[in-house]
């Protein structure tokens, strides 16, 4: 009081402490005890016309925030808002969908002010797709399933669904770890709650409504506790006459034997009502229970079996696992052979088959040969024999596997990286990025070099710092005999004698940052940059003409020394440095489903893959026809291709000037095998 009561008097003395509002309200910095803490994501009751409402706020990321106030009536709320850092005032805004927007440093602390009249609801949430109000990611309602993930606390995830027709919905939100409780909501499209779904004791969210046909609603999903992790979202159209007004279950107490199974039935009243059940085990590590109602025991003791229906009704049965003890173990078999850093599961059967405790425990004489981890998978560390020993822990029962472990094999290694939703204020959203990503994936995972395949990692909208860290983890355990594949694609530029590739947050890594990365690397290392100004690795422009032209503003006129065209690296640059690098479709309503990169929808058909079918095919840059391809074979074969798909385009769309986009390698004429069958 006494702050507010200086703040009055420094009002009247017209001191600069106190700065006017847009709507002729006078701010000033609020008394520390009426300060709330409020953290991303939280949606969290207002009431302006309480008086002053003021919070503290440490953004968890460096991003773009966006300041919302939903209206809790039929009368949107009238607010205004300022944002400090410190003692300076750093955004200000009136209005509520959003009051403001603003990048906000990670781990920095903000004070967030309003005032105004009204109620509402407010949230503060980072500014992505599918992550706030603005850009919903779209459902449809047909027995679809969307599986995602709370990657950063505080994560809010905002779906929109266009409804045309009134045939009721359900939704569901299943969380992916025991600890999580999930929060559905159902707002409309001006931002007012609708109805809040029903909590489960394993943490779902359920959501049932009849939407008014024509109309887009919103639905909101948070983590109540602020965790993060996957989850799934269902959607379904209800069939049936009405919604359940009553479940019940076929039995109100089992007994399950070890890890026998029973069979629950549930019968949904009145009759001809929506059936579309959710099974729930309280205790999933007791008993577990699948779509049909099956409880499956895992171990002793007791839980609850719960049935949801639409409606908000339920019911349950009480579940008692009772034990089975252990009579012995037998190995499927007692030899094995493995090479060097290969992995395999050990198949060992415990006896009897409903036998509680089927933990088992390893032991591997002599150390070094073989490593074994608590699951039972083998890695082979080094040449020669080891006997590995396997006992129940309930009775001590053992058997015995000898396993002999050959030299380490050539092995191939790939991550590939997609930047795609760039951060407001940073780049446009780079459609067909991942779409890039997922076809050179399924070309990769589908080669086999005398049975060894691909092992792909991949990275989306990742940040610098993020892709440097994939490097270092994804080609750590490579050797003098693998080989280690690089692909990235981005939005790219060659501005001061370098190329550059642009994260989705903004960071950028240079050309030099990336050799550097994978200098260390052993093995045989192929990088693929798929973005403008790709060739500037190599220091590849496509003539001396173009350079002095400058093509498209991309190229500075500074042309600076090559950073992997003279190292042992081999590289496969999707256009000159001058050049930029298209992406494309030959559908008239592109979206995410069809729309890739010219030079990645060529490296897929190369490799035998269609990347708009998702089929395999011959591999087409196989010119003699042995099963094998190699550097110079993918050159020769993608420099034409993409060549060919941008000249069809341009034929497609009336364009007189063709696209131009010279595919570029380092070095040339290499033989080195890249894919095979």
């Amino acid at each position: 009081m006494r702050r507010r009561f200086l703040a009055i008097l420094a009002l009247i003395a017209m001191a600069t402490a106190i700065l006017p509002g847009p709507l002729g309200v006078a701010f000033a910095q609020a008394d520390a005890e009426q300060v709330n803490t409020l953290t991303a994501g939280a949606l969290v009751e207002v009431d302006l016309d309480a008086g002053e409402a003021v919070y503290d706020f440490v953004a968890p990321s460096g991003s773009v925030y966006d300041v919302w106030l939903f209206p809790a009536a039929a009368e949107a709320p009238a607010v205004e808002a300022r944002l400090w850092r410190g003692d300076r005032l750093v955004a200000e805004g009136e209005g509520r969908m959003p009051v403001l927007s603003l990048r906000l440093a990670a781990g920095t602390e903000y004070r967030l002010e309003l005032r105004g009249s009204g109620r509402g609801q407010l949230e503060l949430a980072r500014h992505a797709l599918s992550r706030c109000f603005a850009l919903p990611m779209l459902l449809k309602a047909g027995g679809d399933a969307y599986s995602k993930a709370f990657v950063r606390e505080g994560d809010v995830h905002w779906y929109a669904l266009d409804a045309d027709s009134e045939q009721p919905v359900s939704l569901l939100a299943v969380p992916g770890r025991q600890d999580m409780r999930l929060d559905a909501l159902l707002i409309d499209d001006g931002g007012r709650l609708l109805k809040a779904g029903n909590h489960t004791a394993g943490g779902a969210s359920l959501l049932d409504f009849v939407p008014e046909a024509g109309k887009r609603y919103r639905v909101r999903i948070s983590c109540l506790e602020g965790g993060t992790g996957l989850y799934e979202l269902r959607l379904n159209r209800l069939t049936g006459d009405a919604l359940p007004e009553r479940v019940s279950l076929s039995r109100r107490s089992v007994i399950i034997e070890g890890r026998d199974t029973v069979a629950l039935a549930a019968n949904v009243s009145p009759e001809g009502a929506a059936d579309t059940l959710y099974w729930e085990s309280a205790q999933s590590t007791v008993a577990r229970v699948d779509s049909r109602g099956r409880v499956t025991g895992r171990a002793a003791g007791q839980t609850v079996i719960t049935a949801y229906a639409p409606g908000g009704v339920s019911d349950f049965c009480v579940v008692e696992v009772h034990p089975v003890a252990v009579t012995g173990v037998a190995l499927l078999s007692g030899q094995m052979t493995l090479s060097v850093g290969d992995d395999a599961a050990i198949e060992c059967d415990v006896m009897p088959e409903n036998a509680t405790n089927t933990r088992l425990v390893y032991e591997a004489r002599p150390e070094g040969i073989v490593g074994i981890d608590t699951r039972g998978v083998l890695r082979g560390i080094a040449e020669g024999d080891a006997t590995v020993t396997v006992s129940a822990q309930d009775g001590g029962f053992s058997d015995t596997l000898t396993v002999h472990v050959n030299p380490a094999p050539r092995r191939w290694r790939a991550l590939l990286v997609g930047e795609q939703n760039y951060a407001e204020g940073v780049a446009a959203v780079r459609i067909g990025s991942i779409h890039s990503v997922s076809g050179m994936r399924s070309m990769l995972e589908n080669l086999s070099f005398d049975g060894a395949r691909f092992q792909v990692d991949t990275l989306l909208d990742a940040s610098r710092d993020e892709v440097l860290a994939g490097i270092e983890s994804g080609f750590s355990e490579a050797d003098d005999r693998d080989l280690s594949l690089f692909y990235i694609t981005c939005h790219g530029y060659y501005a001061g004698g370098m190329t550059c590739l642009q994260m989705y947050d903004g960071s950028i890594l240079a050309a030099a940052e990336l050799a550097q990365a994978l200098r260390d690397v052993k093995g045989d290392v192929l990088v693929v940059i798929d973005c403008c100004g790709s060739g500037g690795v190599i220091g590849r422009a496509s003539s001396t003409a173009d350079i002095l032209k400058g093509i498209d503003g991309v190229f500075d006129g500074n042309l600076g020394p090559s950073v992997m065209g003279t190292s042992r690296f081999r590289v496969l640059a999707s256009a000159a440095l001058e050049q930029e690098s298209y992406r494309v479709s030959f559908n008239s309503s592109a979206g995410e489903s069809d729309m890739s990169t010219v030079f990645a929808r060529a490296l897929c058909e190369a490799g035998g893959w269609n990347i708009d079918r998702g089929t395999g095919t011959a591999l087409r840059a196989d010119r003699n026809y042995d099963g094998r391809v190699t550097l110079t074979e993918l050159y020769t074969y993608v420099a034409r291709r993409v060549m060919w798909y941008l000249n069809l385009t341009a034929t497609l769309n009336g364009v007189t000037d063709q696209y131009v986009q010279t595919v570029q390698l380092w070095p040339e004429g290499d033989g080195l095998v890249v894919m095979q069958r």
